[in-house]
């Protein structure tokens, strides 16, 4: 074949691998009579529905904190990823970040998670824990969706016009929090119109017309439970494998700290589990939620000398609050604790937060919690 020709086939190729994604997501697609209440149950419930797929997420904040803390939380709001799914249940699933510079692999299985770094060639081994901080599981369309969906009242629920995602029929659904509290302003998200599977969320935290703060979307789907061995991870000979006896530094604080927050702070309640209760505070629902952490002094220190490099962070000496997006921050050094609060709250009510655990914070031994 001459060059000339043999261009031409690479570029009727090429056109062909463009062409044929957007004109399937061009395909017209049926709405449905379904309410936005009904839609948003069957979402809620669809964490049991296998699956894998790839998924792409981005964020597009510009996060000011770089250390081990918050890690997660700056990967997740302020980068762009690839992430490769296998989805048995909300128990049993594996997500593997792929990057340019190498690939993290994350499995739950049951009670304990592995992450496999390939980079360090080193496996961690930790019991699972619901009080952590947010990992790449975080951002699967599935498990985002439940989590803003999480407590939500039938006036903020609206429908959205169907459209196609992953070359499926995909029916459109609206959050707006009619909390003054929060700093999300709306959630709107695409669930597979015959098994309710979330397969795009967006997160918007200004006025109509700006860009998501953070999209996360499915962008092949297979339906149907994936092998078991699909899940695990078959570590190699010659990997390191270190157990821990905590997923992070939240998980450790909740089980260790010796100290028991009250049940509600900013007439936010408390939730989750109260078998998991401990020294860390989750408290609100969906899009108005607040995490307080208790921190040992010297991840406190390293914390509280980040903050005050951050451009906009205002400091009283004992507390250090900043704003990125819909996410406030405040180190609160004044109490018998220092805890650091996260949340999806304006910054008065992370005020009151501190205020409120402060005052309600009790001590307590925490192997006889």
């Amino acid at each position: 074949m001459v060059p000339a020709a043999r261009w031409l086939v690479v570029l009727a190729v090429t056109a062909a691998l463009v062409v044929v994604p957007l004109a399937v997501r061009a395909l017209p697609v049926a709405e449905t009579r379904e309410s936005a209440r009904a839609l948003a149950d069957r979402v809620q419930a669809a964490d049991r529905t296998g699956w894998s797929g790839e998924v792409a997420t981005q964020g597009s904040l510009e996060v000011p904190l770089t250390g081990d803390t918050f890690g997660g939380v700056v990967r997740l709001l302020g980068e762009s990823s690839r992430l490769r799914v296998w989805w048995q249940g909300p128990e049993d699933y594996r997500v593997d970040r792929v990057r340019e510079s190498g690939e993290t692999d994350l499995a739950r299985e049951g009670d304990r998670l592995v992450r496999w770094r390939y980079e360090g060639n080193r496996v961690s081994v930790t019991p699972y824990s619901p009080i952590r901080l947010p990992d790449d599981d975080d951002v699967v369309p599935v498990a985002l969706a439940q989590r803003l969906l999480a407590g939500a009242r039938a006036g903020e629920l609206s429908r959205l016009p169907s459209e196609r995602v992953a070359g499926r029929a995909a029916a459109g659904l609206r959050l707006v929090p009619d909390d003054d509290r929060s700093t999300i302003t709306r959630v709107d998200l695409w669930a597979d119109q015959e098994s309710g599977l979330p397969l795009r969320v967006e997160v918007y935290a200004g006025p109509a017309g700006e860009r998501p703060v953070l999209t996360t979307e499915v962008t092949s789907l297979s339906l149907g439970r994936p092998p078991a061995a699909q899940t695990r991870l078959e570590i190699a000979p010659g990997v390191e494998v270190a157990r821990g006896r905590t997923l992070d530094e939240a998980a450790g604080a909740n089980r260790y700290a010796p100290f028991q927050v009250p049940d509600e702070v900013a007439g936010l309640a408390r939730r989750g589990d109260p078998a998991d209760f401990g020294a860390v505070g989750v408290y609100g629902r969906g899009p108005t939620a607040v995490l307080a952490v208790p921190l040992r002094d010297f991840v406190a220190r390293g914390l509280r000398e980040e903050l005050r490099k951050a451009g906009n962070v205002r400091d009283t000496g004992e507390r250090q609050a900043l704003e990125f997006g819909p996410l406030s921050v405040l180190l609160d050094g004044a109490g018998r604790a220092t805890y650091v609060y996260l949340g999806t709250v304006t910054p008065a009510t992370l005020v009151l937060a501190a205020d409120d655990l402060a005052a309600g914070v009790r001590l307590v031994d925490p192997v006889g919690r």
